[in-house]
């Protein structure tokens, strides 16, 4: 295993990062860990630079910590676009949500899982409460692959639009065991939530991740192509 490789194709993807501008889209974690007693932490960071007549350079954190309990149950704390430096990428930042989600085995593999996620824009024009929920159905043979697909419900104060009714659907594939997997999630319509976002991680050491990737906007969204990198520690 080349560590030297690894991270130097990390630094390479982050030129390209952080030439991401536009806004920062709300998101969602649809895909529970199914292992139980996992806690997870994860730190992710978005540069934007806002390309307007007073250019603005945005440095935004996301940090999460998530615990999977017994019995399919998830519980996830989560900020997305905590401001570090600058701001104005978002019309919402500082956004803090509690995602809780149930996850039912069937037969043949499959699997649905029933959530929610809610909270507020601490910094922001609405102080509104923001809620989205979803279920979805996955097909999951080992756990090298999870293929999933559903509905969410997402209300105006987090869309910023209308109360939206859509489609989202995604996939994690483990590609190396233990070393290299990537995951992608997609949210249709033209808003806040709406876009893809696909993800490449790469295990260092046993318990520690890191990933990078890219957010693809959908049309008149009104959210613009960025890049992720982060990191994420467990203690499993």
């Amino acid at each position: 295993m080349n560590f030297k490789l690894l991270f130097l194709l990390v630094f390479m993807c982050l030129p390209w990062a952080v030439k991401a501008k536009g806004k920062a889209k709300i998101k969602v974690d649809t895909t529970p860990n199914l292992v139980d007693g996992v806690l997870t932490g994860t730190v992710e960071l978005n540069y934007y630079n806002i390309n307007t007549d007073d250019p603005v350079n945005t440095l935004y954190v996301n940090p999460t910590i998530d615990y999977s309990a017994s019995n399919g149950w998830d519980v996830q704390l989560a900020s997305y676009n905590v401001a570090v430096v600058g701001g104005g990428a978002q019309n919402y930042q500082a956004d803090t949500y509690i995602n809780i989600s149930k996850t039912i085995p069937l037969p043949k593999n499959f699997l649905v899982t029933i959530g929610t996620q809610n909270g507020l824009a601490f910094d922001g024009n609405s102080k509104n409460l923001h809620n989205v929920d979803y279920e979805l159905l996955a097909y999951q043979p080992s756990k090298a692959f999870n293929l999933h697909a559903g509905a969410f419900w997402a209300n105006k104060a987090l869309t910023t639009t209308t109360d939206y009714i859509g489609f989202t659907g995604g996939f994690v594939i483990e590609a190396l065991p233990n070393f290299l997997t990537f995951t992608g999630d997609y949210f249709s319509g033209s808003n806040n939530l709406s876009g893809a976002m696909v993800n490449t991680w790469f295990r260092v050491l046993p318990r520690t991740q890191v990933y990078f990737g890219v957010g693809v906007p959908e049309a008149n969204s009104g959210n613009e192509f960025y890049g992720t990198v982060g990191f994420s520690v467990s203690n499993h």
